[in-house]
């Protein structure tokens, strides 16, 4: 029986699905349970995942799904499927170290009330540079803390859960992208204790990736934090956690907003009146009251509600001078010598 099954979404990653696979089947740890599910590729991702079942048809599950609809409901349809005691994640265009699973199993096993290990992440870029995660690893937090911190994700979210939590607590799949991670703060919040492990999440930085691309997806981050914002309330959340997530919700609204203005040329009329109307239902949802008092007098991101045509001209002055400030890499244009 395997100790780890890990869930591997796919959707055209024929370029990098191999790597991603080779790196499980590679593990330290045997036996690991692959679960693949495809997301309707349009690539040569299904041949590959079949091709790899075949050559190992004891470890490797496949599930093909006709019709796209991301990577939360993908994974989810593989969560049927687990056999393992521990159960991981895999983007299919990220790989993992030989001995990550291994480090994890063995930090569940010294601590028996420990329902999530955090991986060591390395942002790995095209040129070979890698660095981690912004903030060091911990020893020990509770759910509750390592919650209160991902939700400003000063901890981070990829990590080796017991099964129970992802059959009990699947992943949120209301928006094509960003709500899976809502998903990270379920799992902490009821998990008794979190920690880390020195096995290696190798997360790989291209310009492909959905996240990079100037689409009309990045704006469903703005419903995935509403999403989230809600559970909060559902759960019975302290109001002043509440209060402090809409901070991120608002930070995350006005990227948004910018990104519009960014990309804006790029998109039908039809795109960018659905573009504006989720802004303006973001910017009307958040309750402003809640805000730190110091971005009610920083421009560009001050509220000024209830006011949306004049909050739209601060958010394009906004970007015009940054435009002006900075270059595309976000560094200042003109330095002081």
């Amino acid at each position: 029986m395997p100790e780890v099954s890990v869930l591997v979404a796919v959707y055209n990653a024929a370029a990098t699905l191999p790597r991603c696979l080779d790196s499980l089947l590679n593990q330290t740890l045997t036996p690991v349970q692959i679960i693949c599910i495809d997301d309707a590729s349009t690539d040569t991702s299904p041949q590959i995942l079949r091709h790899y079942q075949q050559q190992h048809p004891t470890c490797i599950d496949v599930v093909e799904l006709t019709e796209n609809h991301g990577q939360a409901y993908a994974r989810n349809q593989g969560i049927p499927l687990i056999k393992a005691p521990f159960t991981a994640f895999l983007d299919s265009d990220d790989y993992l170290a030989p001995d990550a699973l291994q480090a994890a199993v063995e930090t569940f096993r010294q601590h028996d009330e420990t329902d999530c290990v955090l991986l060591d992440v390395r942002y790995t870029y095209p040129d070979g540079h890698t660095h981690g995660y912004r903030t060091r690893p911990f020893d020990r937090m509770t759910g509750y803390e390592a919650f209160l911190k991902a939700l400003r994700w000063d901890v981070h979210g990829w990590y080796v859960a017991r099964t129970w939590l992802y059959q009990q607590y699947p992943y949120d799949d209301t928006c094509h992208s960003y709500s899976d991670d809502n998903t990270t703060m379920v799992h902490y919040l009821h998990s008794r204790e979190v920690r880390c492990c020195p096995g290696k999440y190798y997360f790989v930085q291209h310009d492909d990736s959905c996240t990079h691309q100037p689409g009309m997806g990045r704006f469903d981050w703005l419903a995935a934090n509403e999403s989230l914002h809600q559970s909060l309330l559902q759960w019975g959340i302290e109001t002043r956690v509440v209060d402090s997530y809409e901070e991120q919700r608002w930070l995350v609204l006005i990227g948004c907003f910018q990104f519009y203005c960014q990309h804006r040329q790029l998109f039908t009329h039809p795109q960018r009146a659905s573009a504006l109307q989720k802004l303006r239902h973001a910017w009307q949802s958040i309750h402003v009251k809640s805000l730190p008092r110091r971005l009610w007098h920083k421009p560009g991101y001050m509220p000024l509600r209830p006011f949306w045509t004049l909050f739209v001209w601060q958010e394009w002055v906004f970007y015009m001078f940054r435009r002006l400030r900075y270059d595309s890499n976000g560094q200042k244009k003109y330095k002081k010598h």
